[in-house]
């Protein structure tokens, strides 16, 4: 049975490279240690924000050439890239939860 994710995506920001933000909606706290384990494995580097939050805010950073930044295919192909894997993490956690 597939775990419906609420992975969605806030916005971008960065000084250095490109920062997407998105935040988790459904996935208990208790599985933040676990979520941060399997991100470690992505293409990029992506983590999960320490701020206290009432849900889970995931950080992917980008580095972008100058063209890259503006293109909004780039970015979205990202966002959607990511989305698909950190679906998949969350599947993986909740079939040996």
């Amino acid at each position: 049975m597939k775990h419906n994710v609420m992975l969605e995506f806030e916005g971008s920001f960065g000084e250095r490279g490109l920062e997407l933000s998105f935040v988790d909606l459904v996935s208990p706290k208790e599985w933040k240690n676990k979520i941060d384990a399997k991100l470690e494995s992505y293409n990029e580097e992506a983590f999960i924000e320490n701020k206290e939050r009432l849900n889970l805010c995931i950080i992917l950073k980008l580095n972008p050439s100058k063209a890259e930044i503006d293109d909004i295919a780039y970015i979205t192909g990202h966002i959607n890239a990511f989305t698909n894997f950190y679906d998949n993490i969350i599947n993986e956690i909740k079939e040996l939860d």
